[in-house]
């Protein structure tokens, strides 16, 4: 070729398009040499990211089309993955994620197919190492966009800056998007229309309750209330010819009091009050006294009465009907509660089972007729406390006692149907059904209290309820004390002066003031007062950038934003005084003192935020409300309830006490009560066996039980939450868990299935079993190479049913389940038991996988190459020491990829 052809062709190359030159490259580049030379170093020319924009080595090239271009050059693109490059500009984010992609393929090995010519394995290691180089050196640690509070740190934040402990986001306020399993990563935190219209709502309902709109008297009016108009839960009360009977003296209102159905304040004032009582069938002649409260009728029906403010104790002395008034103060959304403050019966547990003791003393045949009810049989082979209810047992209770033939043999205090039935007159299990039925018997032959009426009238007055004063309250906090003489300027500028930088979580500038006190200024001179600017200035703070997104400050991030990133991992609310006080000073990015610090707002209770948000996230358990097991496997909403508690007290119990990471997958114990450890888990802990540990609270009853290490309950991989979160409810699927594992135990996460993969594949004849079906479904090569990692993991979890539960046989087939499987490295699986041990002699894989998981729901961004590799330094390093969990909560806070914005 002379001369001027080859300059020719070196120009048209330069001037050519992009694909002509990518197609025609590899050809280019074997075939003339020193063409290939020339073109680089004019293109090098025109090249507008010089410093990040690098050529191919040749050697790495090579490795590429050899193994590598033939799917994935520009032609093919299979995978919609193109590695056919003259030079890779690695400043170009998408540049870097791709060839992280290629590295990690590489690495697993998925990556060329298993069918196809693999590189030996100093070839993969040469590209490895080139890409990892070049990784390295061209990738920057930090890259977290503007992040707008997530739902959950906006309703904390509300709370801490506003000292409104129980506020809740109203319904329908928008949900947010969950980005790499969270719903509190940058880039999936979009603001929409309709979340900054949910903002505005908010603004102005947290307006409202600091400055309400003024009140009007209404109208006085006379409300009565009957026997008919009262409400009857469980056997709480029994209208009985002109009169609503109560019983009972126990706490839950729902089973002791009674209220009238429609009878709700809608004005706070001071109400004249008439109730009329006497007394049914007395056994004894003092009064009986009737207690009549204020009810919240937005509490809970299970509430104690104790918690309701006492209005007045009434006295019934006789059979006839005695009527008092009185006046009280009666605030908005409340009605009256009745309660028999010294009924012969209570609905509690040691005075419950005291008063049958006492009774079964005096008649045999009472304890008899009890005998019979309870244990129809004559023994324990039939236990009725969970099937009488009210009424129906105390139909039961009545034929034995009017039956002639009642077998009396038993009825004896020493007899051993007397000390089960005392059990469960003091248990939670029989107590409740036991003395609703009691009740029908008082309800019948008496003692009660007749309730006849109740009247309200009024407002006599108006007064301040529990809203006003609590605006009183709120407004004294936001504004503080005002001197006297003080203009109404100067004072709002001295209170956002304190006030924006609480909202804002950082000093704020003269100008910033000086641009919310002229909103305030502008909104007098149009004839508003005061407090209609006061108003106007927190729904205007509460919409404010500053106070909705966080790292919004240019630059690197800085102390304060140091200070919100560290509370919003730990606690998920914003910064308090104490590390605000030391992002002020500079003190807080002092190693020693952010560490001091991460120790004092480290969550210490599985009811803290971050434990109950990180987890339901990362292991899927915010599923579990959603999931409708099926009534075969009789779990019902309270087991949901307590599985997901075991979760959190789990992942609590670890992180306080900095056991090692290990224990996530083989533990020594076990957070559950010893039911649902019974019913679900197969084992009952001997009660000498309990660890005396003290275990953490739990209104559930959930204890630290023991379990022996290496078995195959105990751990993440056996929790019933964590099976009934993978599968649904009905059935279980392999490729879920498996896919489930990878991703959240290992952080090894397949890539998507190809576009062009049914869901099953046609020739499926002859399969029964999960197993057999999915193996005619992979037996395509494009399928195989990722299930080989998939199928494994997930057929060994097949002997947890759908809510975790152990089973030996897949259902409908009555086949024996098979668990077996090869992991990628070829240790071979028989049951779960060894996955746990495989895992447990591999623990870095989980260790770096759930540090990956804290840092992306920490920084709320996913870890690029180089962050990964400083988790990859920081889990080795915990490991050598020791490895435990808190310790590495700890590390990975004093982390460069954590400080870095």
């Amino acid at each position: 070729m002379g001369a001027n052809a080859q300059t020719g062709l070196i120009v048209g190359l330069a001037l050519a398009p992009c694909r002509v030159l990518r197609s025609n490259f590899a050809a280019l580049r074997k075939r003339r040499p020193y063409i290939y030379v020339a073109w680089f170093a004019l293109a090098s020319t025109f090249s507008l990211h010089a410093k990040t924009e690098l050529p191919i080595p040749d050697q790495t090239y090579d490795i590429l089309a050899n193994y590598c271009l033939d799917c994935h050059d520009e032609a093919e693109m299979k995978g919609d993955v193109n590695l056919d490059h003259v030079s890779i500009d690695w400043g170009q984010k998408d540049n870097r994620e791709l060839w992280e992609k290629a590295h990690f393929m590489a690495k697993e090995g998925v990556m060329p197919p298993a069918k196809k010519r693999q590189p030996s394995e100093e070839e993969r290691a040469a590209l490895l190492a080139w890409l990892d180089k070049n990784l390295l050196e061209n990738t920057p640690i930090g890259g977290t966009p503007p992040r707008r509070l997530s739902a959950e740190e906006y309703r904390s934040t509300i709370r801490e800056l506003f000292d409104l402990p129980d506020y809740e986001l109203p319904l329908g306020f928008p949900k947010d998007s969950e980005f790499h399993g969270f719903n509190n990563v940058g880039e999936g935190l979009v603001l929409s229309p309709p979340l900054m219209e949910a903002y505005a709502k908010v603004a102005e309902q947290i307006a409202d309750t600091i400055y309400p709109p003024a009140r009007k008297a209404p109208p006085s009016t006379t409300r009565t209330a009957g026997p008919n108009d009262m409400v009857l839960s469980f056997s709480a009360g029994k209208v009985v010819d002109d009169a609503l009977l109560l019983v009972s003296r126990g706490h839950e209102i729902f089973r002791s009091c009674s209220w009238p159905s429609r009878m709700e304040i809608m004005s706070s004032g001071r109400y004249r009050v008439t109730v009329s009582a006497a007394k049914h069938k007395p056994t004894w002649g003092g009064p009986m006294k009737l207690e009549i409260r204020a009810r919240e009728l937005s509490a809970s029906d299970r509430s104690r009465a104790e918690v309701f403010r006492l209005l007045k104790v009434m006295e019934v002395p006789s059979t006839e009907p005695t009527t008092i008034t009185f006046e009280a103060d009666l605030y908005e959304g409340q009605t009256l509660l009745f309660r028999w403050m010294n009924a012969d019966m209570a609905h509690d547990y040691s005075k419950f089972a005291q008063h049958m003791r006492e009774w079964f003393e005096k008649d045999a045949r009472w304890l008899a007729a009890w005998q019979h009810t309870v244990f129809p049989n004559g023994d324990f082979s039939k236990i009725r406390t969970s099937v009488i209810r009210g009424r129906s047992g105390w139909e039961i209770l009545s034929k034995a006692l009017e039956d002639p033939n009642l077998d009396m043999s038993n009825a004896t205090m020493d007899n051993k149907l007397t000390v089960k039935l005392l059990e469960l007159a003091d248990s939670n299990t029989g107590m409740f059904n036991l003395a609703d039925v009691l009740c029908h018997y008082y309800f019948t032959n008496g003692p009660a209290l007749e309730f006849h009426e109740a009247t309200i009238e009024g407002p006599l007055k108006m007064v301040d309820g529990p809203r006003e004063q609590l605006a009183k309250k709120l407004r004294q906090q936001f504004t503080g004390a005002r001197k006297p003489g003080q203009s109404d300027e100067v004072f709002t500028k001295e209170i956002l002066t304190s006030f924006l930088p609480q909202a804002f979580r950082r000093p704020v500038d003269e100008q910033t003031i000086d641009t919310y006190l002229g909103i305030a200024e502008r909104h007098w001179e149009t004839g508003n007062s005061f407090d209609d600017a006061m108003h106007l200035l927190i729904r205007n703070i509460l919409i404010s950038p500053r106070f909705l997104y966080r790292l919004l400050s240019p630059g690197e991030i800085d102390e304060y934003d140091l200070a919100s990133r560290l509370s919003y991992f730990l606690t998920q609310a914003p910064p308090d005084k104490r590390l605000l006080e030391l992002a002020r000073s500079g003190a807080l990015s002092n190693p020693k003192t952010l560490r001091a610090e991460a120790i004092r707002l480290m969550p210490t209770q599985p009811t803290d935020a971050m434990v109950q948000n990180f987890t339901s996230q990362w292991l899927d358990t915010k599923l579990l409300p959603e999931i409708m097991p099926d009534p075969v496997f009789n779990f019902s909403e309270a087991e949901i309830g307590i599985a997901e508690e075991e979760v959190e007290h789990f992942f609590a119990e670890i992180l306080t006490r900095n056991l090692p990471m290990t224990d996530f997958i083989d533990p020594d114990f076990h957070y559950t009560t010893p039911q649902f450890a019974k019913d679900n888990y197969q084992y009952t802990p001997s009660e000498n066996a309990v660890k005396k540990e003290a275990s953490m609270a739990s209104d559930s009853g959930l204890e630290k039980l023991p379990i022996q290490r290496g078995g195959r309950f105990g751990g993440l991989l056996a929790q019933s939450a964590v099976m009934t979160a993978t599968a649904n409810g009905v059935d279980t699927q392999p490729v879920l868990r498996g896919v489930w594992v990878l991703e959240n135990i290992l952080g090894m996460p397949p890539p998507p299935a190809p576009k062009n993969v049914p869901a099953l594949t046609p020739d499926t004849r002859g399969a029964t079993t999960p197993r057999e079906l999915l193996a005619a479904h992979t037996n395509e090569a494009s399928c195989a190479s990722c299930h080989k990692r998939i199928d494994p993991v997930g057929f060994v979890l097949e002997n947890f049913d759908p809510v975790g539960n152990w089973r030996e046989e897949w259902p409908k087939s009555g086949k024996r389940i098979d668990s077996s499987g090869t992991l990628p490295d070829g240790t071979p699986l028989q049951d779960v038991t060894h996955l746990k041990s495989w895992l447990v002699d591999n623990i870095d894989h989980f260790s770096q996988c759930l540090a990956e998981k804290l840092m992306t729901y920490a920084t709320g961004r996913v870890p690029n190459y180089k962050e990964r590799k400083e988790i990859e330094t920081i889990v080795e390093a915990n490991h050598a020491k020791g490895n435990g969990f808190q310790d590495l909560v700890l590390a990975l806070v004093a982390s460069e990829t954590f400080r870095t914005k």
